[in-house]
């Protein structure tokens, strides 16, 4: 009898069931190593903001400038631009309650309300006030400083602080919630460029309201 020929088995096929399962498993694997990826920019992004906040401390301290934090107070409104609530525990102040309006972001030339001015922090803003007893030259500096990125910036007179520079932020671990933030206030006799950029850089955009730093543009609240 003739030799049937032989014929080569068809490749196995994976029935639709088995290609759902591999789909399946490729997808969780996807989704798992994206949220191993999230999770180091976290870190990375916590771990720079930390290292960012103690570099600008000590800039600050080596210009011979004042470094405080203080808990934060509240978040609430207020309908009066020109109160100084008691449970703000700054000046100026770096937490607390705030009109409902926040200062426009801004360079100005004459005094704008704290209660204002508070409002912006909570955005994520910061604030530069100097006392009317400063170098002649400070205005001048400070709108140099200003210009380099104007976002979320204040910078304003305040009588009250003599002599004095000051530099306020209000920042949160975790923006976007009901947090209420830390107080990060620092106070200079003297002008020194490398401290106030190193404050500005590290707590821009940290604010407890996590609105994005993009949005914080001159001329907006």
């Amino acid at each position: 009898m003739a030799e049937k020929p032989r014929v080569k088995a068809p490749a196995q096929r994976s029935t639709p069931r088995q290609g759902g399962e591999e789909r399946n498993r490729r997808l969780l694997y996807l989704v798992v190593g994206l949220g191993v990826v999230l999770a180091a920019v976290a870190a990375l992004v916590a771990v720079a903001g930390f290292g960012g906040g103690k570099d600008a401390r000590k800039a600050l301290e080596a210009a011979g400038c004042t470094f405080e934090e203080f808990p934060g107070v509240s978040r609430a409104h207020i309908r009066n631009p020109a109160a100084r609530p008691k449970s703000w525990n700054s000046f100026p102040p770096t937490s607390g309650p705030h009109f409902v309006t926040p200062a426009v972001y801004g360079f100005y030339t004459e005094p704008v309300e704290l209660a204002r001015i508070l409002h912006g922090l909570e955005h994520g803003g910061i604030y530069v006030l100097y006392g009317p007893k400063t170098p002649p030259d400070t205005a001048e500096r400070l709108r140099g400083i200003y210009d380099r990125d104007p976002r979320g910036l204040v910078f304003a007179p305040l009588p009250e602080l003599g002599s004095t520079i000051a530099l306020g932020a209000w920042i949160s671990d975790s923006p976007g919630g009901d947090d209420k933030g830390t107080g990060i206030l620092a106070k200079c006799t003297q002008l020194d460029k490398g401290a106030v950029d190193a404050f500005i850089d590290a707590y821009r955009g940290r604010g407890p309201e996590g609105t994005p730093l993009d949005l914080l543009q001159p001329g907006s609240t």
